[in-house]
């Protein structure tokens, strides 16, 4: 896949208390982890920097392994300071002015199609996002503009989708349900097991 002017940050800083393990580690299929399948999608799609927070459990985790040249593992020390905290190191890591996606590590199934779909609206609104069945899902797209609001920003406690919100968005209906999973605990992650997704 040829480079495009994409980046993106995948947030796995949090302390997965309920499930036990940190998720960016969680087995998927095909000896893949949860990180390992966002990471292939955003590779797949083209996005020339990848960016991963993560906490200091994570990061150890990440340090045992091989990853992309495009995938760069910052560390959040602080990740009781919350997701928009998390947000903004990762949107500081970023050494290319272009969109940025943001996504979860706890929605180990998106594809390339779903990000060239999003991408396809990229600079008709501030950020866009996936809609499937009328509810919104991950990853969200954001403009340089948005970029730089979010690094300047300086109550770190904000919320990230009420935050957003005071921006111009597009919504994006797609057919993928996949875009509203997220898989916080043990009963979700079971779940996925019996019921495996492509990942």
């Amino acid at each position: 896949m040829e480079p495009k002017d994409f980046s993106a940050v995948i947030l796995a800083a949090g302390y997965s208390q309920r499930m036990g393990r940190p998720k960016l580690s969680l087995p998927c299929r095909h000896d893949r982890s949860f990180l390992d399948s966002c990471i292939n999608a955003f590779k797949g799609f083209g996005c020339t920097q990848i960016v991963v927070v993560t906490n200091k459990t994570g990061m150890h985790w990440i340090n045992g392994r091989e990853w992309p040249d495009t995938m760069l593992p910052v560390l959040n020390a602080f990740p009781r300071k919350g997701r928009f905290f998390s947000l903004q190191l990762g949107l500081m890591a970023i050494t290319k002015e272009c969109p940025v996606f943001i996504h979860n590590v706890d929605n180990p199934f998106i594809t390339s199609k779903t990000l060239e779909k999003l991408a396809a609206f990229a600079g008709h609104a501030d950020y866009i996002r996936p809609v499937y069945d009328g509810k919104h899902g991950h990853p969200v797209l954001i403009t340089t503009k948005v970029v730089s609001e979010i690094i300047a920003e300086k109550t770190a406690g904000e919320n990230v989708r009420h935050y957003l919100e005071k921006f111009a968005q597009v919504l994006v209906n797609v057919n993928d349900p996949n875009v509203l999973v997220n898989i916080n605990t043990p009963a979700d992650y079971e779940l996925f097991i019996k019921n495996p997704r492509p990942c």
